[in-house]
């Protein structure tokens, strides 16, 4: 039995033998009985406090992150009381893994923003040799070292946590299946072929045959999108583990509403998102759905699918609520039911809604919804879609003076990471599309043995919910 639980037991039976004490004492002199029993219970309080925190630590190249990586980072801290993550740098991802897509200010942007990370340690090693490891439990005061169920081997076939496992400071959680980096940058690579062609369809677009068979191409990008390989399942639990079942804003406080597709979730959304909650106190997210969020992009967009950027949004440390298949347009009922006195939208590249029919279609909804008579409102939303804004998602919000907009950042320099965005990553990828198509060949081997082999047997563990 270890020192602090035998500790807390002895405690416990000294409070219950004063307590048995008291009660023969009761009718002579219950304030004494009252008082002996708080000083007991403060005792025991200020026991439990002095207990010391756990620490954990997981490591990880958190390239392109996901739910699943926000997944895991809510599963180790589960495992402890602080959340401990190391960030590889980029050589050693390069070293070990392949070349990264993000830069590692743009994956610390993101890991910094997960609700369940506490601190970051930077430039660790990918080996976790004996020596890291002590350095971990020396220097930083990690108790447990956390890392999923898939294998995880050095690239000369070792396991990379065998020191760890050794010395009994090892903590295993569920791997989250149905998505990987593997399996998002493949998606990536299908949009990026999907882009080359939709560019070829506009130079050529007096061409009949042509289009005909950039429609056929994009067709068959969308049914190789949501192939078999596509495993995620989203579950109610799911979701209640990511928003922590959701919250309402308190009486007084000032909603704003960001809204945008937040596909492939990057730096740029971690800044618009920061930024549009210091405009008030609640921030509710739109993540829009599939459909709204593939206007003016093509059939292979989003990359990831509703609940897969709903998910990512909702690890976002900065958000309160999320509305999972949000409209595309901001209106007039989303406004009065949120009690929205803010409206920020993604940014302008990343929030595409070029799509004239569409807009021709929202605009004709907006007048065959209207009364007989026209009124303020009315005529307030109209000139919202067809006044010089008539493209704008955003017009109603800036009718009524509710927009606010975060200032657009250049993805170089030092404000790079912050001023990322969805179609830079795609430019990344398709541009060293060969180096990426022969990573993700190895990587694909190793992701099918994993679901071949992978068992049940294993749980989340502790303090899930």
């Amino acid at each position: 039995m270890s020192r602090s639980r035998g500790g807390e037991l002895r405690l416990a039976a000294t409070l219950a033998a004063m307590t048995a004490v008291a009660a023969g004492a009761v009718v002579a002199a219950p304030g004494r009985v009252a008082a002996l029993l708080e000083a007991s219970a403060r005792a025991l309080r200020s026991r439990r406090t002095k207990r010391k925190p756990v620490r954990v630590y997981m490591d990880g190249c958190f390239d392109l992150a996901h739910f699943g990586h926000a997944n895991a980072l809510r599963q180790a801290k589960a495992c402890g009381d602080t959340l401990v993550v190391g960030l590889i740098p980029d050589a050693e991802v390069l070293r070990c893994k392949g070349p990264p897509v993000l830069r590692e200010a743009e994956r610390r942007a993101v890991i910094a923003s997960v609700k369940w990370v506490d601190e970051i340690i930077e430039n660790v090693p990918y080996d976790l040799t004996p020596e890291f490891c002590e350095t971990l439990y020396s220097k930083h005061g990690i108790d447990f070292i956390v890392h999923g169920d898939d294998p995880c081997l050095l690239p000369d076939g070792t396991d990379a946590y065998d020191a760890p496992k050794r010395a009994g400071r090892f903590r295993m959680i569920k791997r989250t299946e149905g998505v990987s980096t593997t399996d998002i940058v493949n998606r990536v690579l299908r949009a990026a072929a999907s882009d080359e062609r939709r560019e070829k369809k506009k130079t050529k677009r007096d061409d009949t045959s042509d289009d005909d068979d950039v429609a056929a191409d994009d067709d068959a990008t969308t049914s190789s999108r949501h192939s078999p390989q596509n495993r995620f399942l989203a579950t109610t639990r799911r979701i209640a583990q990511f928003s922590g079942g959701g919250r309402a804003p308190q009486p007084g406080q000032r909603v704003v509403y960001a809204h945008g597709a937040f596909d492939l979730f990057n730096a740029g959304h971690v800044r618009l998102l920061r930024e549009a909650k210091k405009m008030g106190d609640f921030l509710l997210v739109g993540v829009h759905d599939d459909q709204a969020a593939r206007r003016g992009r093509g059939a292979a967009y989003p990359v990831l699918a509703l609940q897969e950027r709903a998910l990512g949004v909702m690890a976002c440390r900065h958000v309160d609520d999320v509305i999972v298949g949000a409209p595309g347009e901001v209106t007039r009922d989303l406004i009065a039911t949120f009690d929205v006195q803010t409206v920020v939208a993604e940014r302008e590249d990343e929030n595409r809604t070029t799509d004239d029919e569409f807009q021709a279609n929202a605009a004709s909804r907006l007048l065959d919804d209207a009364p007989a008579g026209p009124t303020r409102e009315t005529d307030d939303e109209t000139r919202s879609m067809s006044h010089a804004g008539s493209r704008d998602p955003n017009g109603l919000a800036k009718t009524l003076g509710l927009f606010r907009e975060v200032p657009r950042l250049s993805s170089h320099g030092a404000s790079g990471a912050d001023g990322l965005t969805s179609s830079e990553i795609v430019r990344r990828v398709a541009a060293a599309r060969a180096a990426y198509e022969a990573r993700n060949a190895r990587k694909n081997q190793s992701e099918a043995r994993y679901y071949e082999q992978k068992s049940n047997r294993t749980i989340e563990l502790a303090r899930e919910t």
